[in-house]
């Protein structure tokens, strides 16, 4: 679809930057909380905007540093509706991929980071992705 536009893309916008700016303190909490709210701003249709996607993956970014098994498991399946018109690269499977790895569901990571890797021949992986991508070499 496209961003949201005018004064609403604005403010979303802002409540994204600004939980850039928490996360770079290490105000995970904060960080997150205004992800959420963000996403609260979205308009109807939330997942058919651009900023979805985005969003969504940087709660459950967060989600994961912070062991928050809760809410990886309520945000994990809606990026894979966020943003419908985005590429099909493999980074959808990579979270889900990590949230599946990170709850000790290790049959679903596997089968969630082989697509991954294959949709996006290993490149969606980054370093940070190192312990996903370990454990998907020792088979």
């Amino acid at each position: 679809m496209a961003y949201v536009t005018g004064e609403k893309g604005v403010y979303i916008q802002g409540l994204m930057d600004k939980s850039n700016e928490e996360f770079d303190k290490g105000n995970l909490e904060e960080s997150v909380f205004l992800l959420e709210q963000a996403w609260g701003e979205l308009p109807d249709d939330k997942v058919t905007y651009d900023e979805s996607f985005l969003i969504i993956w940087g709660i459950l970014d967060i989600s994961i540093l912070l062991n928050d098994v809760e809410r990886m498991k309520k945000w994990v399946d809606k990026i894979f509706v966020a943003d419908p018109e985005r590429g099909d690269t493999g980074e959808r499977e990579l979270w889900a991929g990590k949230v599946a790895y990170e709850v000790g569901d290790f049959s679903k990571a596997r089968e969630y980071l082989e697509i991954a890797n294959k949709k996006s021949r290993g490149r969606c992986f980054s370093v940070e992705d190192g312990k996903y991508l370990k454990f998907l070499k020792d088979k």
